[in-house]
């Protein structure tokens, strides 16, 4: 009778450890933080599409190293794309072989950390912005704040064909 009342209690012991593992993690499902930019047309401010030959490279500078790699290659009304853990992140925006643009970006990188058991995020704040404006007309900081959740960051306005 003992054997079986310890055999009852050890399962019920096991089985109540199984089922406390299993639980919830309020832990966000996004670590990564994204700026988002919307591409515009500057006169009307209407969603324009990127053409499927345009590629926007990110350039991290690190030290004596250079790193160099595609982000985003997408016909989209919009790019969202990691900035470097450097305080500055330049992107490269590839129309053609020849004709391109870049947008650099200085930010505050900010660590954030909710719950030990989530491990951390980098948050960002943009302090400063340059671009060079070959086939994009402007760019206008929309929120200064990246953090993991999905919201508009920049508005890129182009110059489209009916413009000129």
């Amino acid at each position: 009778m003992k054997r079986n009342l310890f055999t009852i209690l050890f399962s019920l012991f096991v089985i109540g450890c199984f089922i406390q593992s299993c639980g919830e993690s309020d832990c966000s499902l996004s670590t990564v933080s994204y700026a988002r930019f919307d591409f515009l047309d500057s006169k009307t401010h209407q969603s324009v599409k990127l053409t499927n030959g345009a590629t926007i490279a990110g350039i991290i500078h690190s030290g004596d190293s250079l790193l160099i790699d595609t982000v985003f290659n997408q016909a989209q009304q919009y790019m969202s794309v990691p900035l470097s853990y450097t305080n500055q992140t330049t992107y490269v925006m590839h129309y053609s072989e020849t004709l391109r643009d870049t947008i650099r970006l200085t930010h505050k990188n900010i660590p954030f950390v909710s719950d030990i058991e989530c491990g951390s995020v980098m948050f960002y704040q943009i302090e400063n912005m340059s671009y060079t404006t070959n086939v994009l007309d402007s760019v206008v900081l929309v929120n200064p704040d990246i953090n993991n959740e999905e919201k508009k960051n920049f508005n890129i306005y182009y110059r489209t064909a009916d413009d000129e």
